[in-house]
């Protein structure tokens, strides 16, 4: 037909034909406005054919339902579960994939390789997803062993089971409050105010899976004296379980409940982990003056006849810090649990008379170690300004920047693209102009000297490119933390994948470890870009550049990943497991604020550019060699925390009566490619001062920050690997591996491995933790 058109017959019906003539207007109405119409019109649910020659009664999986995030909300970047519904009339075995945009606009199809149906009506699956834009569409396939297939897209409240999920950007904090009761009022306020809340009063509603908990900075489990909503908690061992082992990975759980909850408390209950010991009773509250004076409150908390008593459960402590009482009762307990944090509330905060006092939102951002309001809008202009210079509003962007440099390959500035442009334009336009001028009249030469330019434009830019090389290039960065009190570990590895030409990788995350680490829940997915930048994953140039998704096995392996030439792609793998030999030995105690004690290195490799947070102390230590002992005695070189995160140090001005001190902080560098200086800044953001200080947030990995063990009144010892030689001892090696499908894909490596270890402090009995003098209340006034 188009052929057609285009001989003179048909263009003179066209031409003159009044109908022909409204054809184009009549199609370009047809696409505004009768597409979308259609669109609007199509179900939700689109199902596929089923496998050929079976009826649709007696297909073997249907897909049903789907819903997205936690509390109907989901976080870019970060691992999303995914509730899929299906329902077959028999056992079956397939695979399950669900089909979401990456960072980078391409589909990933994340696959359970092996699903189990036991044909008893609807079940439900969970699959972790990253998913890296807003989502308007998501598919959803079914693929039997039987040879059956199905496949469903779901579209806006189809998503949420009757609501459009949320999508929350990777840089804004987000909490969850799980328990009973409406209390969205409160919610909306704090959401207004640059934060987002989101509530599940359904246990059944919640994750089994502990990554699924990523997305949030604290997570609050209120129970109250709801009987329904307690006992649907002692029916859910795995989703209890999955909340605790996200605590133990590093996650923050603020607890609190009525006095119906304590069965669930004791010795062999399913939330004893949350208890700093065992419950001995309980005390009814008459006033409030600890929580009134904690945030400053102008009107007390009115206690009526007719509500409930305010009562305060009591316990044994075996580990923990008050931190909050009225006059010896108890009211804020806090301890450690693996790498994360436990508030326990020994009151419920969901009663009448707190519910309706006016500083109850300001006691729970308290509780969850949110920054002030004030803190935070401060903040917003220097991140408007931090975006238009470096691309990235959190700090998780200026790691993957620093990731980006590669050893070996040449990074050309901006500024030089620029210049080079603007020089090829002088050359091919004004100096061309000049010498046609030269050689003659007419300037008829312009046939020879403008393509020749041309193409030595192109040979210097061909003989320029190659300076990058033939190799791919991977740059590695690996995170170890452990818990020495409990052998909890949990490991963090980022790598950036430089390819000199396009190519669709198989990647997975390669472990080689001694037998007295076990390893477990390891997840490998894609690395984004938090921010509105080039490249961010709110960026609206983003779109899809490739047909068809790339696969992510099991959350263990890429199938066909593709990566551009001369283009960096990011990746992230992130697990957890367990120490039965400690790598150290160590005997610490308090003594009015300082750490004593000693250190010793029992482990094969060489820690370099040691030091160690206690309190509102920096000690460094420098290399630890294996077998060395570290002792800190009286005298012992340290450095105030707050001085030495961020430089502060006191300036004299003047001489004799005039003279004069103040204090100067060094800013923070937010242009620094120094993996070292950023991980340092990641790993204490809240005791540097948090987002007062960086000018960027972090909330797209919140649980790096260490600043709440020191909370806890642990110590915290940092150091960077030594790169073994030939003659040492093997130690634990991860890395990301790449082939073709076929062979190992040669590569050169640039690995950084800092570990990271939470010592316990001893204490004397009644004595309090100097922890308390490095609260953000604190370094903030």
């Amino acid at each position: 037909m188009a052929q057609r058109f285009s001989s003179g017959r048909y263009r003179t019906i066209y031409e003159t034909s009044p109908r022909l003539k409204c054809m184009p207007g009549f199609l370009l109405a047809l696409l505004l406005f009768g597409v979308p119409a259609l669109a609007d019109e199509a179900p939700e649910n689109i199902p596929t054919n089923r496998a050929a020659g079976q009826q649709l009664e007696e297909a073997s999986v249907e897909i049903v339902a789907c819903r997205v995030g936690v509390g109907g909300v989901y976080k870019l970047g970060l691992w999303t579960p995914v509730k899929i519904t299906l329902r077959s009339p028999r056992e079956i075995t397939g695979r399950l994939a669900v089909v979401v945009p990456d960072g980078f606009g391409n589909l990933c199809s994340y696959e359970l390789t092996k699903v189990s149906l036991r044909g008893r009506g609807e079940e439900e699956v969970e699959v972790l997803v990253q998913i890296g834009q807003t989502l308007t569409s998501l598919e959803v396939r079914w693929k039997g062993e039987d040879g059956s297939n199905a496949a469903v897209t779901f579209r806006g409240k189809a998503m949420g089971n009757g609501e459009v999920p949320l999508v929350v950007p990777a840089h804004v904090p987000l909490f969850l409050w799980i328990g009973p009761g409406d209390l969205g009022r409160f919610f909306r306020d704090w959401t207004r105010r640059g934060n987002y809340w989101c509530q599940v009063t359904e246990v059944g509603r919640l994750p089994r899976n502990w990554l699924a908990y990523q997305s949030f900075r604290a997570v609050v489990l209120c129970t109250g004296d709801d009987a329904r909503f307690i006992q649907e908690l002692a029916d859910s061992p795995q989703i209890v379980s999955a909340l605790r082992h996200w605590v133990e990975a590093g996650g923050k759980i603020v607890f609190s409940g009525g006095t119906m909850v304590r069965p669930l408390l004791e010795k062999e209950g399913p939330l004893s982990w949350v208890a700093p010991g065992p419950v001995v009773g309980a005390i009814t509250l008459r006033r409030t003056t600890g929580l009134e004076s904690l945030v400053k409150a102008t009107r007390p908390v009115i206690l009526r006849r007719s509500d409930a008593p305010l009562v305060a459960q009591q316990f044994e402590l075996e580990d923990g810090l008050i931190t909050v009482r009225e006059g010896n009762v108890p009211l804020v307990i806090r301890h450690g649990l693996g790498l994360g944090t436990v508030v326990a509330v020994t009151i419920d905060v969901s009663h009448r008379a707190l519910v309706d006092w006016p500083q109850w939102d300001r006691f729970i951002a308290w509780l969850v170690g949110n920054e002030e309001a004030s803190r935070e809008e401060e903040a917003s202009v220097a991140q408007s300004r931090t975006l238009m210079h470096y691309g990235y509003t959190d700090l998780a962007g200026q790691l993957r920047a620093a990731l980006e440099v590669f050893p070996g390959v040449p990074f050309v500035p901006f500024a030089w693209v620029a210049g080079l442009t603007v020089l090829y334009l002088a050359i091919i336009g004004p100096l061309d102009y000049w010498l046609c001028g030269l050689l003659g009249k007419h300037r008829r030469w312009t046939w020879v000297t403008f393509p020749t330019l041309i193409l030595l434009a192109g040979l210097v830019g061909m003989a320029l490119a190659s300076h990058k090389g033939n190799v791919p290039h991977v740059r590695q960065l690996v995170c170890v933390d452990i818990d020495l009190k409990d052998g909890q570990l949990r490991g963090n590895c980022w790598a950036n994948i430089y390819s000199p030409r396009p190519a669709a990788y198989r990647a997975q995350l390669r472990t080689d470890i001694p037998a007295n680490i076990s390893m477990h829940d390891v997840k490998f997915g894609w690395l984004g870009i938090p921010g509105h930048g080039l490249g961010g994953m709110e960026s609206p140039a983003n779109v899809m550049l490739l047909p068809g998704a790339y696969v992510n096995e099991d959350g263990h392996v890429f199938q066909g990943l593709p990566v551009g030439q001369w283009v960096t792609r990011g990746l992230w793998a992130i697990w957890t497991g367990k120490l039965r030999d400690l790598p150290l030995d160590w005997q610490l105690r308090d003594r009015d604020g300082t750490l004593r004690g000693r250190i010793i290195n029992r482990s094969a490799i060489t820690l370099e550019d040691c030091v160690i947070v206690y309190g509102n102390w920096a000690y460094p230590v420098g290399t630890l060699e294996p077998g060395q002992v570290w002792e800190a005695g009286i005298g012992e070189d340290r450095r105030e925390l707050r001085s030495w995160l961020n430089g502060q140090h006191v300036l004299f001005e003047g001489k004799g009566p005039h003279l004069q001190t103040h204090q100067q902080v060094q800013p923070y560098d937010q242009a620094s490619r120094d993996v070292g200086y950023i991980m340092r800044m990641m790993g204490l953001y809240q005791a540097a001062g948090g987002k007062a200080y960086t000018q960027l947030s972090h909330e797209y990995w919140p649980s790096l920050d260490l600043t709440d063990a020191v909370l806890n009144g642990r110590a915290v010892l940092v150091g960077r690997m030594r790169p073994p030689g030939e003659a040492e001892a093997p130690w634990p090696e991860f890395g990301v591996t790449l082939d073709n499908g076929e062979n190992p894909v040669s590569m050169r490596r640039s690995n950084d491995v800092f570990w990271r270890f939470i010592l316990p402090v001893l204490r004397s009995p009644g004595e309090t933790s100097a922890m308390q003098t490095a609260s953000p209340e604190k370094n903030n006034s």
